[in-house]
């Protein structure tokens, strides 16, 4: 499914290559975040504030669709920041929906069990293929 681009950001790692892509896709109403690779807690970090940035800048956007495909290793250490700092100052920006789409690494679903275990003050699901992701933040 192509989306046309409204605005785009790489974040590359300091060793070169990159580690996200942030999209705005305003005519589907959305921001996606499409994270590669194996992923420390400060990239988690930097990755996830930039992705807050952008958001806070769409006011009209409350959806995230976060593509963990490609993901390989744990961030679990990252989920105590995502449920005490992170989740809170989006929800004050307007984040209602999140659909992430799992990784196959083990390490990586595990990571995803635990945020999703502090998501709260938004939806959150998780989906195997990103048109079943797609097609719920369309839905709701």
């Amino acid at each position: 499914m192509s989306a046309e681009i409204s605005h785009q950001i790489i974040l590359k790692r300091t060793t070169g290559g990159h580690f996200a892509t942030i999209t705005v896709e305003e005519e589907n109403n959305l921001i996606f975040i499409d994270w590669n690779g194996f992923l420390s807690v400060e990239l988690v970090k930097e990755g996830s504030e930039e992705l807050l940035k952008i958001f806070k800048s769409y006011q009209h956007i409350h959806k995230i669709l976060v593509n963990n495909k490609n993901v390989s290793g744990p961030w679990s250490k990252a989920n105590d920041w995502y449920a005490n700092d992170w989740n809170p100052r989006a929800i004050t920006a307007g984040l209602k929906y999140m659909a992430i789409i799992e990784s196959e690494n083990i390490f990586t679903q595990l990571s995803l069990k635990g945020f999703q275990k502090v998501s709260g003050g938004y939806e959150a699901q998780r989906f195997l293929r990103e048109e079943q992701a797609r097609n719920w933040l369309q839905s709701v």
